[in-house]
């Protein structure tokens, strides 16, 4: 299995660079940067937890392909972005883009799409309207760049950057859930790149169908990854008991759908509607409301929107994917996110075992 890091990709810049040292020294695949305008965390909220996070700001977000070009230059990791957006640049302005950076790079660029989430597009102005639809028509002047420096329609529109070096070609991964984004990752993708809220079983039926659809296109299957919130501790069962002292930090499971929040007995914050992560600004909500329910959280759902646990647990967890076809992990390392530098610097060197152990399966 292969294994990526998420950089911080936020203000300040050492915590980026030392991400990457980190990556290096356990001899990561590569590393990946975050596209958001604005935080899960309401802001409000996360005055309240600041003492000993590296963090003032948790809409302090650098640009990502800004973060990948300087620190392209410096590593023999590739690069990527987990992901960006179809609705705020177009197709040509992207692959122009990846296309610079898997020059600049010396181990190539991992170009991640996504439909967009409404925290990032409606408070700035940008337009959330049909995003499927929208990212299909992106994809498919995306992968027209990218393979031949032409747009689709045979018009005159051209890129004449080289569209390969000696890394090989930008890698599209698709950030696919439903059923259409799964049929377009097939069709358009190099790989497909889940996060929330997915099981082994479901994951690998879902692999299954992207192969298929890709199968039906006379195109080779996307490699199958994972984009993983993970977080090492003694135990799961300690990681536990520190999201009690601290239940703020439960408030990621807005990330969740209303339907998983009812399943646990509980009403979303956003709406019996919402899919989560896709629909919710955290910001919109009451500061107060959350406080009051962040403790009536149940720790289950929280442990299905991410990894929790020692070396052997996560490896045990990870391994159910690996079954399943996973190919490339991609981890969001949040130790230290409940427990304060104290819990990072404890597990510090338990991320290099991870990510060897990880490699083996």
């Amino acid at each position: 299995m292969k294994i990526g890091l998420l950089l911080p990709t936020m203000y300040p810049w050492e915590l980026d660079e030392g991400a990457l040292a980190v990556a290096e020294a356990a001899n990561c695949d590569s590393v990946w940067t975050v596209d958001h305008f604005l935080s899960l965390f309401h802001p409000e909220i996360w005055a309240e937890r600041v003492e000993d996070r590296p963090f003032a700001d948790p809409d302090a977000h650098f640009d990502p392909f800004v973060v990948s070009a300087a620190l392209g230059r410096t590593t023999r990791l590739a690069l990527g972005v987990g992901v960006t957006d179809s609705a705020r640049r177009r197709a040509p302005d992207v692959a122009r883009t990846a296309l610079s950076l898997q020059s600049l790079c010396e181990g190539g660029f991992n170009l991640g799409i996504g439909c967009g989430e409404a925290q990032n597009l409606l408070p700035f102005g940008y337009d959330f309207s049909r995003p499927v639809a929208r990212c299909e028509e992106f994809l498919r002047e995306l992968r027209s760049l990218l393979d031949e420096g032409r747009m689709p329609d045979g018009g005159v529109g051209r890129l004449g950057l080289p569209l390969e070096t000696a890394a090989g070609k930008p890698r599209v991964w698709v950030a696919a859930h439903g059923p259409r984004m799964l049929r377009l990752t097939g069709e358009y993708g190099d790989g497909w790149l889940p996060s929330w809220g997915l099981d082994p079983d479901e994951y690998g039926r879902r692999r299954l169908e992207v192969a298929r659809h890709a199968s039906e296109a006379g195109r080779p299957a996307p490699m199958s990854g994972l984009l993983a919130i993970t977080m090492i501790g003694e135990s799961r069962q300690r990681i536990r008991e520190l999201y009690k002292v601290e239940p703020l930090a439960k408030l990621t499971t807005l990330a969740a759908s209303a339907e998983r929040w009812r399943a646990h007995g509980l009403e979303h914050p956003d709406g019996p509607t919402s899919r989560g992560m896709p629909d919710v600004i955290t910001h919109n909500l009451s500061a107060d409301a959350l406080r009051e329910l962040a403790p009536k959280i149940p720790h289950e759902l929280l442990e299905e929107g991410r990894f929790c646990g020692s070396v052997e647990e996560l490896v045990e967890q990870f391994a159910a994917f690996a079954r399943q076809g996973l190919e490339y992990l991609v981890i969001a390392n949040v130790t230290g996110s409940v427990g304060g530098r104290k819990q990072a610097e404890t597990h510090a060197s338990d991320f290099p075992e991870l990510v060897k152990r990880l490699a083996e399966l």
